[in-house]
């Protein structure tokens, strides 16, 4: 699927975040979830969300992949085209299937239940965005299984994922999520239903697989010991961001 494009001068392209938001509201019926909150996450970042229940966490997060399309202002991702140059895709601009589409072609995801197909075995489910997106089924095979021997599930990959356990079933979502080799990776509460050694072991992996590659990492936490091992902590209250602070200060 072609998308609207904005191409990006090679002079710029060191300068342009991977991911913006500008100006962005979003409203349900009267309450204010986004208020005029704008954001740049550059390649390499990783991204803490925090702030209180009903602060705009989540929505800020869907926001930014594409899954709601927000009452106003910008949502820009940096991107290549088919000749391999920058471009500018403005996400707030597409039609609904556009953005399904981005999301399966541009962007990783990892929530706090994996969000896995429990029917599919874990190759099953790495394998499915590289189908969805046209690969071959054993260049799908093939990359899936290198994925997840790369987390350590090998001996595991024929296994549904209601036989695996939640550290394990967090592997293949990882996996999954680097599988179309996304420069974007949104996780929300990616470690919230571990204990806390599982959980130290899974948020490694996924630093591991994404800001530490160069890719983008955006996170939704409740936890501060989560949020001060990623490179910025951004604090929301009221839809806005009240602080920005380096990891150092994160608790």
């Amino acid at each position: 699927m072609r998308y609207d494009q904005h191409p990006v001068a090679p002079s710029q392209q060191n300068h342009v975040p991977r991911l913006s938001v500008a100006g962005l509201q979003v409203r349900y019926g009267e309450a204010v979830a986004l208020n005029g909150l704008s954001l740049a996450v550059q390649d390499g970042e990783s991204v803490a969300i925090m702030g209180p229940s009903g602060s705009g966490k989540t929505t800020l997060l869907h926001a930014l992949a594409g899954i709601i399309r927000p009452d106003d202002g910008t949502v820009a991702l940096r991107t290549l085209d088919g000749q391999g140059r920058s471009q500018i895709v403005r996400v707030d601009e597409l039609s609904d299937a556009a953005r399904s589409d981005l999301r399966l072609r541009e962007f990783g995801f990892v929530f706090q239940q994996g969000m896995l197909i429990p029917e599919l075995t874990a190759m099953e489910n790495v394998m499915m965005p590289l189908l969805l997106t046209g690969v071959t089924k054993s260049e799908a095979n093939s990359r899936a299984g290198q994925l997840l021997q790369e987390l350590g599930m090998t001996g595991l990959e024929q296994r549904r994922i209601g036989q695996l356990s939640g550290g394990q079933a967090q592997r293949v979502a990882i996996a999954r999520a680097r599988a179309t080799q996304a420069q974007v990776v949104f996780a929300d509460e990616p470690t919230g239903a571990l204990d806390s050694r599982t959980a130290a072991d899974v948020l490694a992996l996924l630093l591991r697989s994404t800001s530490e590659q160069g890719r983008a990492l955006v996170m939704v936490t409740h936890d501060k010991d989560v949020a001060a091992a990623c490179s910025r902590v951004v604090r929301l209250r009221d839809g806005q961001i009240v602080k920005q602070i380096p990891d150092s200060q994160a608790d």
